[in-house]
């Protein structure tokens, strides 16, 4: 039994649905939600686990062919998990999240659908197309966010998951070639020009009086040079094993993203108690791959 639900968690990326949890918790701070709203921030906290782990699960089921060649450790082409129940599970824990959506609201409803949609035609048609693919994947991130923002009425906050969706765009471009390595100068510099992009946008903000605290802009500046750099010394050390130790980097450095993102207008020792999703995702990654 504990075999089984070891292989489940690998199926998921564990250590991944405690980024999607800095989603909700950066856009539930953001959005200014107190404590009057913790119910209905479990619900989205719930939501987002569920979307999020049914988009793994539908992942490889589609992936089984080319996982079957290029990871066939993984568990469906292991044979520990079989491809239908891998179906089954995605398909259930959409219809979870999405049920969890409806009773925080409405609009979070609304959202969960959309995000649905989104998260099939990534896994199921735009995955494999080389901008098609990373564009329907921020997109996934975009709208997970924004369920964490819909914890209070609507109030223009659609431009704020930008951030995120461009820093997503990058590190999706780059796990392009996390399975072949080499010198993909075009993945990784476009990687890194993305992620640098991050601070202009939230400067953008800082202009606009979105996010009034100007200690975020210093700290995302710092955020995207030290991963910047990091995948630019892509270009020098450049096997598989590389490619995959750097986008672990960047997948958990979303926890730390949507902190400062939460910092923009909140307080300092609220917005970093997100960092405390870095304890069971660091954890975890251990246990599994974020990948």
């Amino acid at each position: 039994m504990k075999r089984t639900i070891k292989n489940y968690l690998e199926l998921i990326r564990l250590p991944g649905v405690f980024t999607a949890h800095a989603d909700i918790f950066a856009g539930f701070l953001i959005a200014g939600a107190g404590f009057g709203k913790i119910n209905i921030l479990i619900l989205l906290l719930f939501s987002s686990s569920c979307l999020f782990s049914a988009g793994m699960a539908l992942n490889d089921y589609f992936d089984y062919k080319i996982d079957s060649v290029e990871r066939p450790s993984r568990p469906i082409p292991s044979g520990r998990i079989p491809r239908s129940w891998a179906l089954f599970l995605g398909l259930g824990l959409l219809a979870a999240g999405a049920g969890f959506a409806f009773f925080a609201g409405i609009v979070p409803f609304c959202i969960s659908i959309v995000l649905i949609s989104v998260i099939l035609l990534y896994d199921g048609v735009f995955k494999n197309h080389p901008l098609i693919g990373p564009f329907t994947m921020a997109s996934c991130r975009y709208f997970n966010l924004l369920l964490g923002l819909s914890v209070l009425p609507f109030k223009g906050w659609a431009l704020i998951p930008l951030v995120l969706w461009v820093y997503i765009f990058g590190v999706t471009i780059l796990s392009q070639k996390e399975a072949q390595g080499g010198k993909a100068v075009f993945n990784i510099g476009l990687c890194a020009l993305f992620v640098g992009c991050t601070p202009l946008l939230y400067y953008g903000f800082y202009l606009k009086n979105i996010f009034p605290n100007f200690s975020g802009v210093l700290l995302i500046i710092c955020f995207a040079v030290f991963l910047s750099k990091n995948v630019l010394n892509l270009l020098e050390n450049n096997k598989p094993a590389d490619f995959q130790k750097t986008m672990k980097i960047l997948l958990l450095a979303i926890i730390a993203l949507d902190t400062i993102l939460a910092l923009g207008s909140s307080s300092f020792v609220i917005a970093c108690m997100i960092l405390l999703l870095y304890v069971p995702a660091f954890f975890s990654v251990r246990l599994f791959k974020v990948t």
